[in-house]
């Protein structure tokens, strides 16, 4: 189970066509609307289905919705929770001050303390006795930053790091949203602490006459190559899939002879 591992997502295998190191801890960043949450659903439904614990650290959301989502794919996300392969960790319910337990949730944290957030993933992770196999998927970095500087996620980082991936090579997973000018800083300010980079845009070029293709891009990947350019990808009813050249090609002809009809 050790050495690198495909994601067994077409569009995230082309841009790492070797694997990804199991002992390694990716940040994944980009803009809203850029596929992130279905990267990161599709990822962790991949390692379930082929018997491998995830733990998820719902921050963005609540455990419900992650379940959701992944039903809504056609993912069995309530019969991986029964049988103990999702694990999640409720760090949004304490935040909205309602305080209510969920069903899905085996822990629940307040973000505002980071070493308890931190103390949760450690444990979780040893109590699942997770040693080469699994994933960790924190969603996402930026709740941390309502409560937090940037020395605090600094230290969840490097914990995860150290302790998750390196000590247990359980691949670590973490998301940032780049909308604001201080989550993009951010993003440039700790790419050094990752093993590897995953960003997700929408093709400027191409939203400008109506098509919102998305794109993403393996920027970097300690102890793998890399294929450095950015690779489209569609967000389907079954996950991520890869977008057909060619009709992506016969659609921007058709766009563009649409916009010279309006000249």
């Amino acid at each position: 189970m050790s050495g690198r591992i495909p994601t067994g997502i077409e569009p995230l295998d082309a841009g790492a066509p070797e694997g990804i190191p199991r002992a390694s801890t990716i940040l994944i960043a980009g803009e809203s609307g850029t596929g992130k949450s279905a990267l990161i659903a599709h990822l962790a439904a991949n390692f379930m289905s082929r018997g491998e614990k995830c733990v998820y650290v719902a921050l963005d959301d609540s455990p419900e919705s992650f379940v959701e989502q992944l039903e809504s794919f056609g993912w069995p996300g309530r019969d991986f929770h029964s049988r103990d392969l999702l694990n999640i960790i409720d760090g949004y319910t304490y935040t909205t001050g309602k305080y209510l337990s969920s069903a899905y949730a085996k822990k629940s944290v307040n973000v505002q303390k980071v070493d308890e957030l931190v103390y949760s993933l450690l444990s979780s992770v040893e109590e699942l006795k997770l040693e080469g196999t699994g994933i960790l998927i924190v969603d996402s970095l930026n709740d941390l930053l309502y409560f937090h500087d940037i020395t605090k996620i600094v230290t969840l980082v490097k914990s995860v790091r150290a302790h998750v991936s390196k000590l247990r090579r359980v691949l670590g997973v973490m998301v940032l949203h780049t909308d604001t000018e201080e989550s993009a800083e951010l993003a440039r300010n700790i790419e050094h602490l990752f093993d590897g980079v995953v960003y997700t845009r929408i093709n400027e070029e191409l939203r400008k006459i109506g098509i919102p293709l998305k794109e993403l891009l393996v920027k970097k990947l300690r102890g793998a190559p890399t294929n450095p350019f950015w690779i489209p990808y569609a967000i389907t009813s079954s996950g991520i899939r890869p977008v057909d050249v060619e009709k992506l090609a016969k659609l921007i002809k058709s766009r563009l002879e649409e916009y010279e009809r309006l000249k």
